[in-house]
């Protein structure tokens, strides 16, 4: 069964906790998907001989399509494991209002498995009844964020700074391979609008890894984190620092 806020898994022992890490480029980098301007967007809500004005949802959905996304990447630093407890992987800066705002879509990507055998043989090869799996936490940021080490239970935050916890992914049960994984939020999802319910200046994001009894062990090879936001006009920075 998923995790809930009464029944959080137990904290037990994992490999020291590691920062995530941002990529050089990220605040330069940018996707150019279209030229339009305004001149177009003008002529697309009037009307002339040959054809009739655009309705305002689809006038609404290319004003909502920009020039460039500003894309900001981040990255675990380490390959980890995890028994019996929940740890911090990625934690991403705290968010601005601005940022917020501007937020269109979040990329979860992960390479895992668990510890390759259980004795539930009936669910091996599927997700039921696996107990390694990963959140997405929304919690208000603390003076340990920066250094991790500070804190008691292997860098996990203290639950009342918890806001929301969002389980993205189980891994497959007794898998014995890594597999990639690919969750992505956008803006109009139940979840992007559930994160943005909650989220708030000053807040952090933050991708855990868990497992739930002594026998389980979620195996992390790599973990990644890439927001994407709109581009104000005149401006290049819109989701970076």
């Amino acid at each position: 069964m998923p995790p809930t806020a009464a029944s959080s898994p137990s904290r037990g022992t994992s490999s020291p906790p590691f920062p995530s890490r941002r990529s050089p480029s990220s605040s330069e980098s940018q996707w150019t998907t279209h030229g339009s301007n305004l001149t177009t967007l003008h002529c697309l809500s009037r009307s002339s001989p040959p054809r009739p004005a655009l309705p305002l949802e689809i006038i609404l959905q290319v004003i909502d399509h920009p020039t460039r996304w500003i894309r900001a990447h981040y990255a675990a630093s380490q390959r980890v494991h995890v028994t019996q407890a929940e740890r911090p992987i990625i934690l991403l800066p705290r968010f601005t209002a601005r940022e917020i705002k501007l937020l269109r879509r979040l990329v979860f990507r992960i390479r895992s498995r668990d510890q390759g055998w259980s004795w539930d043989r009936r669910n091996h090869g599927t997700f039921a009844g696996s107990c390694t799996w990963f959140e997405a936490v929304v919690r208000k940021a603390d003076e340990h964020d920066e250094d991790p080490s500070g804190r008691d239970n292997h860098g996990v935050a203290n639950d009342e700074t918890v806001k929301k916890k969002f389980e993205l992914q189980r891994n497959r049960h007794a898998g014995t391979e890594f597999e990639d994984y690919e969750i992505v939020w956008e803006n109009g999802d139940e979840r992007m609008a559930e994160l943005k319910d909650v989220l708030m200046e000053g807040d952090v994001l933050e991708l855990r890894a868990c497992a739930r009894f002594p026998a389980w062990v979620n195996e992390v090879e790599m973990a990644e984190i890439e927001t994407w936001c709109l581009d104000e006009v005149g401006r290049n920075d819109a989701c970076s620092s």
